[in-house]
């Protein structure tokens, strides 16, 4: 029989081994292939063990399979790490910023913070810069070299992606928390806005409030060095694209000189590369023509940005796989944020798990109550009048439990003798020795249930609190449906 500790913790600790190593994939690539290893494998042990506990397993499959889902992990750790070589990245910074102490400063700073990664290519006419790095504490001295070193462990690592404009002003588009309340509560999008703000650069230079409509301004802050440039690039079109693309609800972004950017917090991954820089190509093919043309002398750069191709599948391809390919272009199209392949993987582990653990009960539960399930005679060996109380101290006092009465019996089954246990109704207790009806679960340990009892009604609520969630968790990541925000919003549009 399935001990659901055992599935559920071994899942659990196959999210933690995987996160485990794409945190150490720029720190060591032996690193990271050991715990892609410890991951494939404990992954594969727990999925073994749940088909053991319900049917036979061939030998070789207890060998065979963690090798096979091991060796697939590793690579992809390979193939995430060195992802910056198959897009024939320059590896420095031609245009664009550096991170300095949450500013973004010109590359000829005598004091920017090392960058961990540098990435530059072109990509569909745009030049795209990405750049790795670790926040530094402004204490330079030996007793904070340690400390930093464990900030840095504990998630410091932040990302900038740049992309490569006509030189323009500065300005500055920043999500405000909580801009949809009363009407709605969005506790993910304001977590997403605050970890996105510690990795926030904004421009080195001085910027003054910019304020153009109240739906705009109640959505987001604006600040500029310039006020007609914020005033002609913000056109009902811009502002249109701000206020419905998923992205900007909860990134910011900047303008200035030759770049156009925005920041997050965590590594530079090749999903982050690819899926922010599509969004400020888009965001940059929306800016008038006449912008470029007025502060930066420039009429080719509107035709380059309105020729590239910033489709789903065209800017991303198929980096994402057979599956996260178009899964993310269908996430997309419903206003949903693209997954990674390590919350792909936590969330169908974590649903998975939860199936595991409910499905089993549910089953067998249903199965006896529609009558599906098959009786058998068995003969008693022991019973129990339960009523043994057990109780546990809460915040509301004394929690108490008590045992229900139950049977031990045996039956004859394909030629062999099998053994059971069943809850039964206290005022109905057999004698030992005595043959009673009882009906058998077909899954996963044959649980045994007295004929007309409520035990398996109740069994299956208790299965249901598992299963519920991981068809939830399920629909949400492969299913998404439509914000209901933006379903209104959309639907607002259609009747104008």
């Amino acid at each position: 029989m399935i001990v659901p500790g055992y599935l559920f913790g071994g899942y659990a600790l196959s999210f933690v081994l995987l996160w485990i190593a794409a945190w150490a994939e720029r720190r060591s690539s032996v690193l990271a292939a050991i715990f892609h290893l410890l991951c494939g494998i404990t992954v594969s042990l727990t999925t073994l063990y749940w088909f053991f506990a319900s049917m036979s397993v061939p030998q070789w499959a207890w060998y065979g399979v963690p090798l096979v889902v091991a060796a697939l992990l590793t690579w992809r750790g390979w193939r995430q790490q060195h992802w910056v070589k198959r897009v024939d990245s320059s590896g420095e910074a031609s245009f664009g910023f550096l991170p300095r102490h949450g500013l973004a400063v010109p590359r000829d700073h005598p004091d920017p913070w090392p960058s961990r990664a540098t990435v530059e290519f072109t990509h569909h006419g745009h030049r795209l810069l990405g750049i790795e790095y670790s926040t530094e504490s402004p204490y330079r001295d030996e007793n904070f070299r340690r400390k930093s070193k464990l900030a840095e462990a504990l998630g410091s690592i932040c990302s900038v992606v740049e992309l490569r404009i006509p030189k323009a002003p500065a300005l500055t588009i920043s999500p405000k928390l909580k801009a949809f309340a009363p009407e709605h509560f969005t506790p993910l999008e304001d977590m997403r806005i605050t970890r996105n703000q510690f990795s926030w650069l904004r421009p080195d230079t001085t910027l003054h409030e910019f304020e153009t409509d109240p739906e705009f301004d109640r959505r987001f802050s604006v600040y500029t060095s310039d006020p007609d440039f914020a005033r002609e690039m913000l056109t009902g079109e811009v502002r249109e694209l701000l206020l419905n693309d998923r992205f900007f609800r909860v990134h910011q972004v900047a303008f200035r000189e030759d770049a156009l950017w925005t920041t997050d917090t965590g590594g530079l991954t090749e999903d982050r590369m690819f899926d922010n820089s599509r969004k400020l190509a888009v965001l940059a093919a929306a800016v008038p023509s006449r912008v470029w043309e007025k502060w930066a002398n420039d009429r080719h750069f509107r035709s380059i940005s309105t020729s590239a191709d910033t489709r789903y599948d065209a800017w991303i391809g198929q980096r994402g796989g057979f599956l996260r390919t178009p899964l993310n272009r269908r996430r997309d199209a419903r206003d949903r944020q693209p997954v990674t392949s390590i919350s792909l993987t936590a969330r169908t582990l974590i649903a998975l798990a939860l199936l595991a653990i409910g499905v089993g009960p549910a089953v067998n539960s249903i199965a006896v109550l529609t009558r599906l399930a098959p009786q058998v005679q068995a003969t008693v060996t022991r019973v129990s009048e339960g009523g043994t109380r057990h109780c546990v101290t809460t915040s509301g006092g004394l929690s108490c439990t008590a045992d229900r009465a139950e049977i031990d019996a045996t039956y004859e089954q394909d030629g062999g003798i099998r053994e059971i246990t069943a809850d039964w109704s206290r005022s109905e207790l057999p004698a030992r020795g005595t043959v009673v009806e009882v009906a058998v679960g077909p899954l996963w340990g044959h649980p045994a249930y007295q004929l007309g009892s409520m035990y398996s009604a109740l069994d299956v609520l208790g299965a249901l609190i598992w299963v519920l969630p991981g068809l939830l968790l399920i629909k949400r990541t492969y299913f998404p449906s439509v914000p209901r925000r933006t379903r209104k919003k959309r639907e607002a549009l259609a009747r104008t």
